[in-house]
């Protein structure tokens, strides 16, 4: 058995584990990362689509001669693309926020000592498409939409001040928060007072209370998670529009995985190591205190310290029996998020000249809350919403010269028809294929049209995917479900009840996303130093 010793191990590289890997790194301690996939990053990867790509279970239209073949191609191995080739295609994420100086990603990465070498795009143009209304937007951020909602709804201005100053003093509270000190603890009841009052508000509450219209509130629930209005937790929805959303949202030239394999090499030039394709089996304790990990390859890498940025229903698999049932019983009353599907396209159509948003979002139900029950009884809405990004439009070095990617992300069950078709590869293909084409008609009826006789290639992505590459439980999107249940202090800490276990991702404070992913790690990897 090979033994190395290490003042910490990683396990998994999310952005939540790069982080906290790099920052323990930077202080000069010996880190190692394990991962289990071929490259870093969880959700936030790029891949390519090349001449010889393995494909899974995809579904292709391709050129031969000039002619299109009509054909779809099922082969799970490795196969000629007999047309021009490639793509870089972003797994799942479309945008990130606080990008700008000084805000909280950039403050991240400045402490990572990246910020100067990622190259990050404003997102301007966006445009919100719903039932009988649209919300077109040429220049990024929250402050330019609230503008765009009250020149719609200008019966709603009162509704609308009220409601972004109470989002920016909860984020003043949650900015406080995180410097608190002695003084602001004894006096919390009267520094925190917002927080305090709206821990257990949902979305749905403040909306019902400030707003008359429908319309209205329809469009400020168009946010990153899955859960509806009434589920959905007021103090996630305005820490997330302070934190990441408040100055515009920003793509980085070269894709989503940009940002990851950055943070990567940081971490090597830091004297770091990532060892790919290989999985923690083990945690050994002794004494009740962390000692190090076993990983399926037979490798026992020595630490005191361990941190942990995998699906926690796993990690708790790799300790003793004994310290099981008590991790056990806290996460049996877990909410996790709806999972999606994904299409990734590329198309020949010219989508600059047809004036594009690269973010689309296209909402064809109005109501937010039959919607979710459909969802969650494992059913997909005839007409679901369809969130596209069109990131050729803000990188044309992502496809070849004339050509655009299409990516359409839509949020749906783990269950739908009893898990995909799973151990029916035949059904699972037919599944994937009917779902494919009917975005593609959806895609079609309001946004592109003649888009299906101009494609390139599409590939698409189940619930199954997200789960056999991250190991996400049932797939999830966002890891736990941000209810007024699950945020805040609700949220499991980074620190374990196990000494020298940490925990880091979107399972745990202080919410899902890049930025809340990220700012776990950071909060792991100062508790950790603190205590050194």
């Amino acid at each position: 058995m090979s033994i190395r010793k290490y003042d910490a191990v990683v396990i998994g590289s999310g952005m939540g584990g790069l982080t906290a890997a790099s920052l323990l790194a930077k202080k000069g301690l010996k880190i190692v990362l394990i991962e289990k996939e071929k490259q870093v990053g969880g959700y936030v990867v790029s891949f390519k689509r090349d001449g010889f790509t393995p494909l899974e279970s995809p579904s292709i239209y391709a050129r031969d001669g000039g002619n299109r073949k009509h054909q779809l191609l099922f082969e799970d191995r490795v196969k000629t693309l007999p047309f021009q080739t490639g793509f870089t295609f972003d797994a799942t994420g479309a945008f990130v926020g606080g990008c700008q100086v000084g805000g909280e990603f950039y403050q991240i990465l400045e402490e990572l000592g990246v910020h100067k070498e990622i190259e990050f795009i404003p997102v301007q143009h966006i445009q919100n498409i719903y039932p009988g209304f649209e919300v077109p937007l040429r220049k990024g951020g929250f402050h330019s939409y609230m503008d765009a909602l009250l020149a719609l709804f200008p019966e709603e201005e009162k509704g609308l001040k009220a409601y972004l100053s109470l989002v920016k003093q909860i984020g003043e509270e949650v900015r406080s928060y995180s410097e608190i000190t002695w003084v602001k603890k004894v006096l919390f009841p009267y520094t925190f007072r917002h927080l305090i009052r709206f821990h257990k508000s949902s979305h749905q509450s403040i909306l019902d209370n400030l707003f008359k219209g429908g319309e209205i509130k329809m469009a400020l629930h168009t946010l990153p998670a899955t859960e509806p209005p009434s589920r959905l937790s007021f103090l996630f929805v305005a820490t997330v529009i302070n934190k990441a959303l408040i100055e515009g949202v920003f793509y980085p030239k070269g894709g989503m995985g940009r940002i990851s394999e950055t943070i990567a090499k940081s971490f090597e030039q830091a004297g770091g190591e990532i060892h790919l394709q290989i999985e923690g089996e083990k945690i050994f304790l002794r004494d009740g205190k962390v000692e190090g990990v076993l990983t399926n390859d037979g490798r026992l890498f020595q630490s005191s310290l361990v941190v942990s940025d995998i699906n926690p229903n796993h990690l708790v698999k790799m300790l003793p029996l004994e310290f099981q049932e008590p991790l056990l019983k806290k996460m049996k009353h877990f909410e996790y998020s709806l999972s999606c599907f994904i299409l990734y396209m590329a198309t020949d159509l010219d989508l600059k000249k047809m004036e594009l948003p690269y973010f689309t979002y296209l909402r064809f139900l109005s109501n937010l809350e039959e919607e979710d029950r459909i969802l969650r009884g494992g059913k997909i809405p005839n007409h679901p919403t369809l969130i596209v990004s069109i990131p050729t439009l803000l990188d044309s070095s992502l496809a070849p010269l004339g050509q655009h990617l299409i990516k359409v992300l839509v949020y749906v069950p783990y269950d739908y028809r009893e898990a995909w078709g799973k151990g029916d590869p035949e059904k699972y293909r037919q599944m994937k294929e009917e779902f494919s084409r009917k975005i593609l008609q959806q895609l079609e009826t309001k946004l592109i049209p003649d888009l299906r006789n101009h494609l390139l290639f599409y590939e698409a992505a189940t619930p199954l995917t997200l789960e056999r590459y991250t190991e996400n439980e049932r797939g999830a999107m966002y890891g736990l479900a941000s209810t007024p249940g699950q945020v805040g202090n609700s949220r499991p800490p980074q620190q374990t009840s196990i000494p020298g276990l940490y925990q880091v991702g979107h399972y745990t404070r202080p919410s899902h996303g890049i930025v809340g992913t990220s700012l776990s790690g950071r909060f792991a990897a100062r508790a950790i130093l603190q205590k050194r």
